[in-house]
């Protein structure tokens, strides 16, 4: 396959795409296909740049100067993904939602490809500070986000404590799949989520 590159100068800025700009979105298009593809079929262990530029047809060098490694490539990858995918859920008392929070990210976590990518980023950001400080200001803060919105709608039902804080409720609802996945290997099965709330969920009542 032929090599693509992105060779042209920029063009001018805002208005109408240039075609230099389109040829370097479709560009980033193939890499990330081909990206998830390769995680999708071989898993991030076996993930290469040597790789994508060989199956993407896009120069090895061009994958280089946006990307440092293939956890930036995996990390650009799973943010693609990430916006299309949310643990918010909905219902008609907080307990019984934040139950399915806990549910939806053990499925997501356990069985989607998604959730494959980030237990790979997360390995890999205990020795990579720049991937870490990434992951966290995006991945991390998207689920706080969500379990703000869930203790905000709590609090106006009257049914959690004032001044509850959504990033201590976040760490002890979402740590102990973390802490499953991780190092004990507790089974994540469909009762957890009950379990968990039952456990914590006096400490957030009002």
């Amino acid at each position: 396959m032929k090599n693509v590159e992105d060779t042209a100068d920029d063009g001018p800025a805002g208005g109408t795409p240039s075609g230099h700009q389109k040829r370097r979105a479709r560009t980033e298009r193939v890499v990330l296909d081909t990206t998830r593809e390769l995680l999708a079929g071989s898993g991030f262990g076996s993930l290469t740049i040597e790789r994508v530029a060989e199956r993407s047809g896009v120069a090895k060098s061009t994958i280089y100067r946006r990307y440092r490694s293939r956890n930036d490539l995996a990390l650009a990858v799973l943010l693609d993904m990430l916006g299309d995918v949310s643990t918010l859920p909905y219902a008609k008392d907080t307990r019984a939602e934040l139950a399915r929070l806990v549910d939806r990210t053990v499925d997501l976590m356990s069985n989607s490809l998604l959730g494959r990518i980030m237990q790979g980023l997360v390995s890999e950001a205990a020795a990579d500070v720049e991937l870490a400080t990434t992951y966290r200001e995006t991945v991390v803060a998207k689920r706080v986000r969500e379990v703000t919105a869930l203790v905000e709608r709590g609090i106006e039902r009257g049914e959690l404590k004032e001044g509850l804080e959504p990033e201590l409720v976040t760490d002890l609802l979402l740590g102990p799949i973390y802490y499953r996945l991780f190092l004990s290997g507790e089974p994540l099965d469909g009762a957890f989520g009950k379990q968990l709330v039952a456990a914590l969920y006096p400490a957030f009542a009002r």
